[in-house]
C-alpha cells in the first residue's frame, strides 16, 4: 500500500499496545516525493529451516566450541585423532551452539539486523551451504512485490523471481519447469496465490540440533524451541499479527528430524506443511562406505571449488575409518542415516530389491555375486554383526578414549560392543517410527544426477579365486574355516540345508557369534588390514591358489545417480512410500551439501511454500 504524501522518509514504530503507527519526515509541497507505507501484516507463518548432519554448531558441557566448521577451524579439526574426536564429539556432553558466524546481506534483507538473526537461531547453523538460502527465503517471501515506483500498469507486480513461477510466467519459465522434472504436470501459481502473500509475514528461523544424538530426541528439542523461543520472537516482531502455522524446510538429515517432529504431540498440529530437500529418506549406503574407508566426499565432486571444499571436509569429518568410527559408532544420529529396512533398489536388483551390498568373487565355474541384506532386518543381519569379514564396525575403533567402557560399566552391559548394539536398537526404533511418516502437505526434491554419482550400493570384490559354489558360502565365508562356526546362513533359520542340531546352536543375537582365537573373538588378526580392505584366512580346501587367504576390496567409485551423497533410490522414497505427496521434484546440477545454493532449488522452495500457504488459507 502506498500513500502519496510529500515527505522525505517514513518508518514504522510499534507502540507498547501493539498498534502500528508510521512516522513521516515532511518536505515542502514543491518536492514531489512518495512515502511507501506497507500494508499491515495480518498473519505470521514462521519458516523453520532444519539443517543436515554436521550442519549445526556444537559446544561441550563446558561451553567450549567443539564443532564450529569454517576456515579458521579447518586445520585444528583435521589434526584431531580418533581419541580426541570421540572426546569432543560425545553426544552425552554436547549441545547446540547458537553463537556461530552469521551472514547478512543488507541490500536484500535490510530489515534483518544481526540481533534479529541471532534471535532467530541463524547462529546455530554453519554459514557454508545455509547462509544463502536463509537470506534468499527471507528476501523473496517477505518482499514478493516490486517497489510501487517500479510497477507498470496492467503488468505483473511481483519481483522478477516470482514472475518465473506465477501465471503466465515469462521466457525462463519453460526451462525452469523442465529442470524441476516432476512426475505430475507442474501448475504455475495463480495470480491470487501470489497476491495473498501480502497478508503474511514469513520470518525465517534456523533450528539447529545436536546431530550426534538420536533424531527422535532432536525432534523433541526442536519442538520445544518452536513453542518457546520461536513463538516469543514472532510476538516480539509482529505483535499485532495472528500466528497461523509453521512451515518446515529441511536439508538432508533434517528431514529425518522433521518426520519425527510431525508426530510430536507438542507441535504436530501447528505444522502446515513440509518442504524436504535432498533427504536420505530411506537411508544411504554411503554411510557404510564411509565408515569402512573414512570420509571420501572428494571422490564424487566435480569442479575445482567443489574439490577443494570436499577435500577440506574429508579431513574435518574424519579421513580414515578409525577417526570417523570413533565419532559415528557412538552417535545414534549419524547411524540413523544407515539404510532403513524399507530401502529399495528394485531397478538395479529386481531379484533382491532390498540389496545395497554386493559381494563378488571368482570361482572355477564363474563369478558369484551375493547380495545383502537378504532379510527385512538389516539391523541384526548387518549392523550388529561382528563375526563376518564385511561387518560394518571394527570393534577396535569404537572406544579409543575409553568412554564407552565407562558407559558399559555404568549401565551394566557386558562389553563396549553391547553399547554399540544398543545404539543400533535406537536406530531401529527411529527408522520404524518414521519410515512411513510424511506430512500430508509434503513437497520434496532430490538429485538423480549422473554427474554426481552416489552409492546406491557398495561392492566388495575378492582378489583371489575361491573354491566355493554358492552365494551363501560367499556371504558366510567365515564358516569355511574354524571348528567353532558350524553355521551356514545364521540369518535364515528355516533353511532346509541346516541340520537340526546345528540350527539349535544359532544364538538369538547373531552379534554373539564367535570364532575361537581371533583378535576380537570373531575375526583373525589381519581381517581389518587397512581401510577398504578385509582379509580372511581360509583352509587350503577353500582356495584354488596356494595362498590361504581371501582379500576383499571395497569399490571406491559410486555408480548410482544422485547428488554425490544421497542416491536416487533413497531420495525417491517420498514417491514410493507416501500415498499422496503434493509433489516431488528431481532437480540436478548440485552437490549434496550445497544443494540450497542452487538457483533452481531455491526457486522451487518458495514455489512449494506458496502452495502450502494457499492450503493454509483454504483450511481456515
Amino acid at each position: 500500500m502506498t500513500s502519496n504524501v510529500h515527505n522525505h522518509e517514513a518508518y514504522e514504530t510499534l507502540q507498547k499496545s501493539g498498534n502500528m503507527s508510521y512516522v513521516s519526515q515532511t518536505t515542502p509541497n514543491s518536492v514531489n516525493t512518495e512515502c511507501e507505507i506497507p500494508a499491515p501484516i495480518k498473519y505470521v507463518v514462521p519458516i523453520i529451516f532444519i539443517p543436515g548432519i554436521m550442519g549445526t554448531n556444537l559446544k561441550n558441557s563446558k561451553k567450549e566450541k567443539v564443532w564450529y566448521p569454517g576456515v579458521s577451524t579447518l586445520i585444528a579439526y583435521s589434526k584431531r585423532d580418533a581419541m580426541q574426536r570421540q572426546t569432543d564429539l560425545n553426544p552425552e556432553t554436547t549441545e547446540v551452539g547458537y553463537d556461530g558466524d552469521i551472514k547478512i546481506d543488507k541490500k536484500k534483507i535490510p530489515h534483518v539486523t544481526e540481533a534479529i538473526a541471532q534471535a532467530r537461531g541463524w547462529g546455530s547453523v554453519i554459514p557454508i551451504g545455509y547462509a544463502k538460502v536463509l537470506i534468499y527465503l527471507e528476501n523473496q517471501l517477505n518482499n514478493p512485490f516490486k517497489s510501487p515506483k517500479d510497477q507498470e500498469k496492467d503488468k505483473f507486480k511481483g519481483t522478477t523471481e516470482w514472475e518465473k513461477i506465477v501465471q503466465p510466467g515469462n521466457k525462463e519459465t519453460e526451462k525452469i519447469i523442465k529442470n524441476w522434472s516432476s512426475q505430475k504436470a507442474i501448475e504455475l501459481l495463480k495470480l491470487e496465490q501470489h497476491e495473498e502473500l501480502a497478508d503474511y509475514a514469513f520470518p525465517v528461523f534456523a533450528c539447529g540440533y545436536n546431530w550426534l544424538q538420536t533424531n527422535m530426541k532432536s525432534a523433541d528439542n526442536v519442538a520445544d524451541r518452536m513453542n518457546n523461543e520461536v513463538m516469543a520472537q514472532i510476538k516480539k516482531e509482529y505483535p499485532s499479527a495472528k500466528f497461523k502455522k509453521f512451515i518446515v524446510v529441511t536439508h538432508s538429515m533434517g528431514g529425518l528430524v522433521t518426520r519425527a517432529l510431525i508426530q510430536n504431540d507438542k507441535v504436530k498440529d501447528n505444522i502446515a506443511g513440509v518442504v524436504h530437500g535432498v533427504m536420505p529418506a530411506s537411508g544411504a549406503p554411503a554411510v557404510y562406505q564411509r565408515l569402512t574407508v573414512g570420509w571420501d566426499g572428494w571422490k564424487a565432486s566435480t569442479g575445482l571449488l567443489n574439490s577443494i571444499k570436499a577435500w577440506a571436509t574429508k579431513f574435518m569429518f574424519g579421513n580414515t575409518s578409525e577417526r570417523l568410527t570413533a565419532t559415528l559408532a557412538n552417535a545414534p544420529g549419524g547411524l540413523e542415516l544407515l539404510p532403513f529396512a524399507n530401502y529399495s533398489n528394485a531397478v538395479d536388483f529386481p531379484k533382491n530389491p532390498k540389496a545395497w551390498m554386493l559381494i563378488k568373487a571368482k570361482t572355477p565355474s564363474g563369478e558369484i555375486t551375493a547380495s545383502l541384506p537378504q532379510t527385512t532386518d538389516p539391523y541384526t543381519e548387518i549392523y550388529q554383526r561382528k563375526d563376518s569379514w564385511w561387518a560394518l564396525i571394527n570393534p577396535d575403533f569404537i572406544d579409543p578414549a575409553g568412554l564407552v567402557a565407562k558407559v558399559a560399566k555404568r549401565d551394566k552391559l557386558t562389553s563396549i560392543f553391547d553399547v554399540y548394539i544398543r545404539n543400533i536398537e535406537i536406530v531401529r526404533e527411529l527408522h520404524d517410527h518414521i519410515k512411513n511418516s510424511y506430512h500430508t502437505n509434503t513437497y520434496a526434491h532430490y538429485g538423480a544426477d549422473k554427474s554426481h554419482q552416489s552409492f546406491g550400493q557398495v561392492v566388495w570384490r575378492c582378489k583371489e579365486v575361491l573354491n566355493i559354489s554358492s552365494e551363501a558360502e560367499l556371504i558366510e565365508l567365515m564358516s569355511l574355516y574354524g571348528k567353532k562356526n558350524l553355521l551356514k546362513i545364521p540369518n535364515v533359520r528355516d533353511n532346509n540345508d541346516i541340520r537340526e542340531e546345528d540350527a539349535a546352536k544359532i544364538p538369538d543375537d547373531p552379534a554373539k557369534l564367535t570364532i575361537e582365537g581371533s583378535k576380537i573373538d570373531n575375526l583373525n588378526d589381519n581381517a581389518y588390514k587397512e581401510d577398504g580392505i578385509r582379509e580372511v584366512l581360509l583352509d587350503e580346501k577353500s582356495m584354488i591358489s596356494k595362498t590361504n587367504k581371501a582379500t576383499f576390496y571395497l569399490d571406491l567409485k559410486p555408480t548410482s545417480a544422485g547428488d554425490g551423497t544421497v542416491c536416487y533410490q533413497s531420495g525417491q522414497d517420498v514417491r514410493a512410500n507416501m500415498r499422496t505427496p503434493k509433489e516431488t521434484f528431481v532437480i540436478n546440477g548440485y552437490e549434496h551439501s550445497g544443494s540450497y545454493d542452487n538457483a533452481d532449488v531455491q526457486l522451487n522452495t518458495i514455489y512449494c511454500i506458496a502452495n502450502i500457504v494457499d492450503i493454509i488459507k483454504k483450511s481456515c
